[in-house]
């Protein structure tokens, strides 16, 4: 073999080398990624949404009233307030309605000023005015037209109405025969859905409350005159999400 031969032989024998050790290092480089025989499949689910509704009667009303007096001093529109509110509250103490049922919502003690011919002029204040409101909670509506005859023949002369609602005591319990009646609501359409498509619930992985509708009170705009108290009802809704595991 000559010289030239041999190193022919060399030189392809050194590049089979280096192109193993480059093939060698790509292969050990590039992920691997392979998929056990016992990975478990996606779990197929199947969402449905729920709704309850219960109608309650209310059995709260809140008659709102109030007393408003004008003077020109302050002292003197405030005294008048005073006197006329005391003689509201006993008013309704005659007719079977306690301190413990009337709560003071607000109180207010502002000036009233002489309209300006001049608008450089500084303002004049020629009065004030007194205003005080009461909210009187009853459980008792044969009491509502009464306490409202009595008040506005004591001196209210703002009435802002009264509202018929629920009892904390009572919405709790309306609020859960809602949510029943809305997880059963969303088992009979899962059900319903299921066979239709021809797949087999598993049971539910996980229940979302919705919205839960607060009941708005109903409102009655009283006048002088003893009217006849017939609340209507009341309504509580509850909407949930459930999701079910489905085979």
């Amino acid at each position: 073999m000559s010289e030239i031969a041999a190193r022919r032989i060399y030189y392809l024998v050194a590049v089979a080398i280096v192109a193993i050790v480059l093939i060698s290092v790509v292969a050990t480089s590039r992920p691997v990624t392979f998929q056990s025989p016992n990975t478990p499949a996606q779990v197929k689910t199947l969402q449905v949404t729920g709704e309850g509704t219960v109608s309650a009667t209310p059995d709260e009303a809140l008659l709102l009233l109030a007393v408003q007096t004008q003077s020109t001093s302050a002292n003197q529109a405030s005294s008048d307030n005073a006197a006329i509110m005391s003689s509201v509250i006993g008013a309704l103490a005659n007719i079977g309605i306690g301190k413990s049922a009337i709560q003071t919502v607000s109180y207010s003690l502002t000036p009233i000023y002489q309209p300006k011919q001049d608008p450089t002029a500084p303002a004049k204040i020629v009065g004030y005015t007194a205003r005080n409101a009461i909210q009187v909670t009853l459980s008792d509506f044969s009491l509502v037209g009464k306490a409202l005859d009595a008040a506005i023949g004591a001196g209210v002369n703002d009435v802002q109405g009264v509202l018929f609602t629920l009892t904390q005591t009572t919405y709790v319990t309306i609020e859960q025969q809602a949510l029943q009646l809305a997880l059963q609501d969303g088992g009979t359409k899962a059900k319903a859905m299921a066979s239709t498509l021809g797949v087999t619930l598993l049971g539910p992985v996980s229940v979302n409350p919705g919205y839960i509708s607060q009941p708005i009170p109903q409102r009655l705009t009283a006048s002088a005159a003893q009217t006849p108290i017939q609340p209507g009802t009341l309504q509580v809704t509850v909407n949930v999400q459930i999701t079910y595991q489905i085979a």
